[in-house]
């Protein structure tokens, strides 16, 4: 048997959109979780961000300590100047 034409009216509610045929119905329960989905990495990338920042607050001060420690270490300090003959010398 041919069939002449798509296998849905085409005078149906929600017929023809730019050629395609009508795709399923959404599930309110299925966007609603969608939606929740969205939200919890949102929230999730917001909290991480957020203890990310506390974390380098907390340990800029420790890293700087350790810069300055490790390239006191490997410099050569440089020579006393010369000091003045003290009046108080013998």
């Amino acid at each position: 048997m041919a069939m002449i034409g798509p296998p849905w009216p085409s005078g149906a509610k929600g017929g023809l959109r730019s050629g395609l045929p009508p795709g399923p119905p959404v599930d309110r329960r299925a966007l609603l979780r969608r939606w929740l989905l969205v939200l919890a990495a949102l929230a999730l990338v917001i909290t991480a961000r957020f203890f990310g920042e506390q974390l380098g607050r907390l340990a800029a001060p420790t890293l700087v300590r350790w810069q300055i420690e490790y390239i006191d270490s490997r410099n050569e300090p440089p020579p006393p100047p010369p000091l003045p003959q003290s009046p108080f010398a013998r």
